[in-house]
């Protein structure tokens, strides 16, 4: 439900655009440069436009506003104190305009980067990123968004871009590869029955932890790899990878989890890599974003170089 201030704030801004519907926003342009140039002609120079038609629009503001704006000093013109109190708004109007819609050539000006992945390819990619985005625009800020629906998310500009491991597909939605994610099997250093190998005997017979993903394709993995198992016998569950690290590395649980993270965590906690009777499915990790950015010149270079970042060796986005 909406707050009173925010009920007050909508109502506002629809009665504040319902007032603008009635000014030709290009004439406050006009005002703005007959104002900087201190004349009519300076100001179709500036413009590129004809002395009468930017006479004639400072007379439909005439029109609008209760006031002359500018009157005749000598070979010039000056602004009257309206003028003054409207340019002192209008100029400040315009420069957050300018601001949004010219952003790359400007590095004072904060801008998002807004990514959607899972915490696991967060902590994979996000180091890589964020350095791009240091030389992009020091003033960028990345924010990263829990997962959703990802073409959907994408489509309605709800993220910039989304990392997963699952396809889009979707002629508005280009996606670009990034890295092969393996999946290794996982126990404690000092485990009591396991050594280096893992069989097909041993997994039916250890128990496991499990993390939960809702995700279609990864179910379909999991549930290949428990086929060849038969079953497994699941005693520990949770949404978070490193709870996962965390009970394996106390007990004697057995876990699958993404290469990436053994690499980085494996030394820290008392954890070990098994290799397995049987084939781990890997996943490719695949950027995706809405093919609209395009036109956004500074986004388009930072995925760019993200993805010669993250993976050199694919075909860059633009091409």
């Amino acid at each position: 439900m909406l707050s009173r201030e925010n009920f007050m704030d909508e109502n506002n801004i629809a009665a504040n655009l319902n007032k603008l519907r009635n000014i030709d926003l290009n004439l406050l342009t006009v005002f703005e440069a007959v104002y900087l140039n201190k004349g009519i002609v300076n100001a179709a120079k500036a413009l590129n436009l004809t002395p009468s038609s930017v006479s004639q629009s400072i007379q439909k503001l005439r029109n609008t506003f209760p006031d002359p704006l500018f009157i005749r000093s000598g070979q010039g013109i000056t602004p009257t104190s309206y003028a003054e109190n409207l340019h002192s708004h209008i100029s400040k109007g315009l420069g957050s305009i300018i601001t949004g819609l010219d952003f790359s050539r400007n590095s004072e000006n904060k801008r998002f980067l807004t990514v959607c992945c899972r915490p696991h390819i967060a902590l994979l990619t996000f180091p890589s990123i964020y350095k791009e985005l240091l030389k992009i625009n020091e003033n960028y800020t990345l924010l990263h968004i829990p997962m959703g629906d990802n073409e959907e998310m994408l489509s309605q500009f709800k993220a910039d871009i989304i990392i997963d491991v699952n396809p889009i597909y979707n002629k508005s939605i280009a996606s670009v590869k990034l890295f092969t994610n393996k999946i290794i099997a996982i126990c404690r250093t000092d485990h009591p029955r396991l050594d280096k190998h893992l069989s097909v005997e041993q997994s039916r017979e250890e128990k496991y932890a499990h993390l939960l993903i809702d995700d279609p394709m990864v179910k379909r993995k999991i549930f290949e790899i428990d086929e060849q198992i038969i079953t497994r016998n699941i005693t520990f569950t949770t949404h978070n990878v490193f709870n996962i690290i965390g009970m394996v590395s106390t007990s004697d649980l057995i876990a699958y989890i993404p290469l990436e993270m053994y690499n980085l965590f494996g030394s820290a906690f008392n954890i070990k890599r098994l290799e397995t009777a049987y084939p781990l499915e890997d996943f490719d990790v695949i950027l995706h974003y809405n093919k609209a950015v395009k036109k956004d010149k500074t986004l388009m270079s930072l995925i760019s170089a993200i993805c010669e970042s993250l993976s050199p060796e694919t075909q860059p986005p633009f091409a």
